[in-house]
């Protein structure tokens, strides 16, 4: 595992920097609670990097304050065509389906998480 950064640093590294979200396929989420904080880790394949080899990025969400997620057995599962990722006035967020990619948060985006802290890690596959 690899230590990317953490917070505004791993905001600025992500374009056009060590990893690129966009054509991303998310392989896994993991939500739990420790001491009365929420987190979540989504793992993306990013097989179009350009990396010698695949590499697994992890988000981890730190602190979760929202998050919502839809999933139907009718679409694939879960490439990302769209997204934004940026610090606002109430945490660090993310929408892998946002209805534009503004810095802005919004009811209308979908797969979103907003949090308190957020850090990244890639894996060798």
């Amino acid at each position: 595992m690899e230590y990317i950064a953490k917070n505004e640093e791993l905001i600025r590294q992500s374009i056009p920097g060590k990893f690129y979200l966009l054509d991303a396929v998310v392989t896994r989420f993991d939500v739990y609670q420790q001491e009365h904080r929420l987190y979540i880790d989504v793992y993306f394949s990013l097989p179009y990097h350009r990396f010698e080899a695949e590499k697994t990025l992890k988000l981890h969400f730190i602190d979760v304050i929202e998050y919502s997620f839809y999933w139907n057995a009718s679409h694939s599962f879960y490439n990302v065509g769209r997204c934004k990722f940026f610090k606002s006035e109430k945490g660090y967020y993310i929408s892998l389906d946002p209805v534009d990619e503004s810095e802005e948060l919004s009811d209308e985006d979908q797969d979103a998480i907003l949090c308190k802290e957020v850090e990244g890690y890639f894996y060798d596959c």
